[in-house]
């Protein structure tokens, strides 16, 4: 007999953000193999056995291939196993990796869509992507590597920036203006939540103490709705 592997994203705060298949599928699934990034209180929805695999912050790191075994494994064993991650797993979480494997391995899986931090956490603060007349087009990258080329896009939003702030600045100057407004945001839905509103003048500075997980948003829609932003968050 075998199993059923589900790769669920848990969205980027809190229970409230679960859609109603994921809450479902943490109810049924035997296993849970999550990442750090997913909030404790969505964890204590689960019902079966919680096996944390994230890369950061459980100790030694569990490789990517060491995961996608662990997952064929329990699925062939019968068992109906959810690897959940934070935001969406399609979207920087290697959800693609291990549907490939899954399927190379013949093991039944399914996707469960969860909201991404690069849409969802702007959505709740009430920062949009696009803005008829300003902003057309938006872009999704990460901010690990500073040396990689940025996309273009009216809007441009990168992922776990924080440690590469100064070398982001750099590449942000040859696509925008020095005073292009940006707002680096930390921890949406957690404890902690923080919003900086600048400029791309004012990096790496503006990111300083800032915790992860972060995300940096450059554009001319966050000049726009910054008001907003500090009004409603008491800045």
């Amino acid at each position: 007999m075998r199993g059923k592997v589900y790769l669920v994203g848990a969205g980027f705060g809190g229970p409230e953000h679960l859609t109603l298949k994921a809450l479902r599928v943490l109810e049924e699934a035997e296993v849970v193999l999550h990442d750090r990034l997913v909030h404790p209180e969505v964890l204590a929805l689960a019902k079966g056995e919680l096996v944390p695999v994230g890369k950061e912050g459980y100790g030694e790191k569990t490789p990517q291939e060491a995961i996608t075994e662990r997952l064929i494994a329990l699925a062939r064993a019968g068992r109906t196993v959810a690897r959940l991650k934070g935001g969406d797993p399609m979207v920087f979480g290697r959800g693609g990796e291990e549907a490939l494997a899954l399927r190379r391995a013949g093991i039944p899986f399914e996707v469960v869509p969860g909201a991404t931090s690069a849409v969802g956490a702007l959505s709740a603060l009430g920062l949009p992507l696009t803005h008829r007349g300003l902003a057309r087009s938006f872009a999704v990258a990460t901010g690990h590597d500073p040396s990689l080329p940025l996309p273009q896009a009216d809007t441009l939003v990168l992922l776990m920036p924080l440690h590469a702030l100064e070398g982001l600045k750099e590449r942000l100057l040859e696509r925008f203006s020095p005073k292009t407004p940006l707002a680096l945001l930390a921890r949406v839905g957690w404890p902690g939540e923080a919003v900086r509103l600048g400029r791309v003048e004012d990096l790496p500075g503006l990111g300083a103490g800032l915790p992860s997980p972060a995300l940096l948003v450059v554009g001319e829609v966050v000049g726009l709705y910054g008001e907003l932003l500090q009004k409603d968050r008491g800045l």
